[in-house]
């Protein structure tokens, strides 16, 4: 190798001067008395690729460390070099075009050759890699030294030079163990020697940047020809250009665009520069990012070697996809992959947030077969190789501030990949997001309101950069308790490795009546609900959400200054004594202290008054404030549903209030995707009936529960608690008395959506119910769901047929509701059956669609 000759040595000379300005190696402390090293056996050092600054900074390091210098001569025996060094290659990286990958060193043949002839050469070979920027930090990081960083693509000359420049002072130096030229060759010929080699210390140099650097997935080219070769992908292919009558190649053609189309392209040095970014606009626009329990993920790298991380958190807003990406990157942990909306991947926005991890998933599969084998095959193929990954299970942001209904679709490709393959581990992550505003209130109350959601566009994105002047409050995070697929597995499937076990074909031609694919589909269903409740066990209670549980209980959004902080701290006392779960997080402030962050936030308004200051909801504000409250309505469940029986009844026996308030919690667990196990859910009413005792909203007379007195700040607080979920227990109310009047087997799911929808519509404008989260059709939808999922209500030939114990759940209603809430109820309830009466005519001559 003449790398050194004539003038070289004199540019050698002045670039090692200046390497020495830029340059400040540091060392892993460990490897300072260096790494196994026999002194007195022969050295050679292995860089990995062609770079003469990353070789004088090695020599300089070497020296320090006493060990014998790479530019001088190797000589042992047969072995004659100039130099104790090489470059594993001199073509940088392979890529797709060349059809030799690798053209290794001339030196590294020579010494494969000597060592094979001559039984005494032994030579140790010391591989060491250079990091740029990944030593001590000394200056603040910044877009351009971000952009500039270190990662798996190898540098041209100015990117290097300008590496150096940038992230001189901040360089690690790391040795790996010596590899015994004599024991890797073994007896093999001189190529094979080579290859193994070759390969052997590849494979070093790629663990030592996967710890500096992270994952190599730079290589977007490289993992979408394996995806399109894959067996999977290559059967789809075929069955598509039989079913079309086409060319396979054509169909090939489709299936790479469709991997193009998802695939990200991550790059560690835009990502670097997505942090520093962020982090400029999270100081501006938030007062702090607070984030707790992520030691949580610690039990999942405890748990196995090599887990892959599944990140599932709700899903409030865009600024999800940015934020919690930014949060774990910030703690050390590798970015997870982003499954995003193909509505996001638009011109110059889709390229960067692809190139930050984003790949691309279309809203629909259905009827292209193609795609969805290859999205599926995409998926197997980053969860395999161990690549954290996230995805939102709501599969949409929600509008309402509930969680919303699972999607199961993302959470079935990720067990059947597991199912593929069982080598590496995976857990899923719950994540809870909290703000105390959102980017997208007025959007989302208008699409509530019934106006066409806003396509996303560069326009609207550029519309959104004025609100960066204005104050957005606190942004929370907290992590959930894990949930380790495998053990969840054995738990629910006991029988999941003999399905496990078919080949890939069996596993999915399975007829849908086959037991271990029905047992799949529950299991599945079960896992997707397993992580809302997680999701929800996370929540974390900030000062908005307590003022909006304790003012939009009022009859108006209005109530006196120092009452609204005693009700605050009520309110607050009653989830500490009986807490939603061991996760959930409450803020530290004081009602007196909430009431004051809420005006400087001004969502409050004082109005001075001789008898005491007034304060109500600014104008706007209310229906949003109705997000937030939404977003902890879960946790204030049990204890509303308790303060609607016992505020609505001047007495009521425990036993009977039990009674009610399992039954009606069914419904509850349905639509705010509550903890469900029953065995637990008489602790938790007892827990919570003592938690209002202490607090002075319930009271004994005898063997009687009874209100506090009217006049006291208890029974205000009482209300208020009761109508945080009284919304809820009127949409239930409304379906099942709309399905009854109706009588069984008239109406379709459909149909009794529809009526409901109507109907809510109807009370919201005439009693002014709820505004327009009160008609929300998903939420009406999930109550139709759950009196199908408990048996109250069957499905034959479409129709929904119910029994008396339907009707007996209806008058329940009675201990939960106001009179004139009833009666509107019922009115609506009779328009219903007006409408359904000609269908149930025209039922008697021709059958129903």
């Amino acid at each position: 190798m003449k790398i050194f000759s004539g003038l070289d040595r004199l540019y050698l000379a002045l670039l090692r001067v200046m390497l020495r300005r830029l340059v400040r190696a540091t060392v892993v402390d460990e490897q300072i008395d260096a790494p196994g090293i026999d002194r007195g056996r022969p050295i050679v050092y292995a860089l990995q690729m062609r770079q003469i600054s990353t070789l004088l900074i090695v020599d300089d390091v070497v020296r320090e460390l006493g060990l014998p210098e790479p530019l001088l001569p190797l000589l042992s025996g047969a072995v004659k070099e100039r130099r104790s060094f090489f470059f594993l290659t001199n073509n940088g990286q392979p890529t797709p075009l060349r059809r030799n990958p690798y053209v290794y060193s001339s030196r590294l043949r020579r010494l494969i050759e000597a060592s094979l002839e001559d039984a005494a050469v032994d030579v140790q070979i010391v591989p060491v890699s250079v990091f740029w920027g990944r030593g001590p930090a000394t200056r603040k990081d910044t877009v351009i030294r971000a952009l500039f960083a270190d990662s798996w693509r190898p540098p041209g000359r100015f990117r290097q030079a300008i590496r150096v420049l940038l992230h001189g002072r901040e360089t690690l130096v790391k040795f790996s163990a010596p590899v015994s030229l004599r024991e890797a060759v073994g007896a093999a010929d001189p190529a094979t020697a080579m290859r193994r080699v070759g390969r052997l210390l590849r494979g070093r140099f790629k663990r030592e940047r996967e710890l500096a650097v992270g994952p190599d997935l730079s290589h977007r080219h490289t993992v979408i020809n394996n995806l399109v070769d894959s067996t999977s992908v290559q059967a789809a292919i075929a069955a598509e250009a039989q079913r079309n009558n086409t060319d396979p190649g054509r169909e090939e053609l489709r299936a790479r665009r469709y991997a193009y189309e998802i695939a990200s392209d991550y790059s560690y040095p835009v990502v670097r520069a997505f942090i520093v970014v962020l982090s400029v606009i999270w100081d501006r626009i938030y007062d702090g990012v607070r984030v707790y329990r992520f030691d949580t993920i610690e039990k999942i790298s405890g748990a196995g070697q090599g887990a892959g991380i599944i990140y599932v958190p709700c899903h409030r807003s865009h600024i999800d996809y940015l934020l919690l990406s930014y949060v774990i990157y910030r703690r050390g942990l590798q970015p997870p992959h982003i499954a995003a909306g193909a509505n996001l991947n638009m011109p110059l926005l889709g390229g960067l947030l692809r190139a930050g991890g984003a790949f691309y998933l279309r809203r629909s599969f259905r009827g292209n077969p193609l795609y969805a084998e290859v999205f599926t095959e995409y998926l197997h193929a980053i969860l395999s190789r161990g690549f954290p990954v996230k995805y939102y299970i709501e599969g949409g942001r929600s509008r309402t501030g509930r969680t919303l209904s699972p999607k199961a679709g993302m959470l079935a490709m990720t067990v059947n990949s597991f199912l593929r393959d069982q080598e590496r581990p995976l857990a899923f992550v719950p994540v809870y997001i909290g703000y105390e505003r959102l980017f997208e209130g007025d959007s989302y109350l208008a699409e509530l309101a019934g106006k066409p959601k806003r396509k996303e566009s560069l326009l609207a994105l550029l519309g959104t950069v004025r609100k960066l002047r204005e104050r957005w409050g606190n942004v929370y995070l907290n992590f959930g308790e894990p949930i380790p697929l495998q053990p969840f597995l054995d738990e629910k499937w006991p029988a999941w490795r003999e399905f496990a076990a078919r080949s890939p074909a069996d596993q999915i031609a399975g007829s849908p009546d086959d037991q271990l694919e029905v047992e799949r589909r529950e299991t599945i269903n079960e896992l997707a609900r397993r992580v809302v409740t997680r999701i929800n066990e996370a929540v974390v209670i900030n000062p908005v959400n307590l003022l909006a549980v304790s003012i939009l209980g009022a009859a108006r959004p209005a109530m006196d200054a120092e009452l609204l902080a005693q009700q605050i701290d009520l309110l607050k006392q009653v989830l500490i004594d009986a807490p939603y779960s061991s996760c959930m997080q409450v803020t530290e402030l004081d009602g007196a202290a909430v009431v004051r962050y809420a005006e400087e936030f001004k969502l409050l308004d004082r109005v001075a008054h001789p008898l005491g200051d007034i304060l109500q909801v600014a104008p706007a504000q209310a229906e949003k404030l109705a997000y937030f409250r939404n977003n902890v309505l879960h946790a204030f469940a049990m204890p509303a549903l308790l303060a609607c029986l016992i505020s609505q009844n001047e007495q009521l026996e425990p036993p009977e209030l039990v009674r009610v308030a399992r039954q009606l919690f069914v419904f509850l667990r349905g639509e705010l995707h509550l903890a469900s196990e029953s065995e637990r859910l008489d602790a938790r009413i007892a827990a919570c009936l003592d938690a209002l005792r202490a607090a002075g909203m319930a009271r004994e007379h005898g063997t009687w529960l009874t209100p506090p007195d009217p006049s006291t700040r208890e029974s205000i607080a009482l209300h208020a608690l009761a109508n945080t979920i009284r919304l809820s227990i009127e949409r239930y109310v409304l379906a099942v008395a709309t399905l009854v009047r109706s009588g069984s087997g008239v109406l379709g799911v459909s149909e009794l959506e529809e009526y409901c929808c109507l109907l809510a519509q109807r009370l919201s404008l005439l009693h002014e119910t709820g505004g327009p989260e009160f008609c929300d059709r998903a939420v009406l939808r999930s109550i139709i769901d759950t009196l199908i999922d408990t048996g109250m209500v069957t499905v034959v030939e479409k129709r929904l047929h119910f029994e008396q114990e339907l009707v007996s759940v209806a008058r329940d209603a009675q201990y939960l509701l106001p009179a004139d809430t009833r009666l509107a109820i019922a009115h609506a309830g009779q328009l219903a059956r007006a409408a359904t009466e000609p269908e149930v005519t025209a039922g008697l001559e021709e059958p129903v669609a």
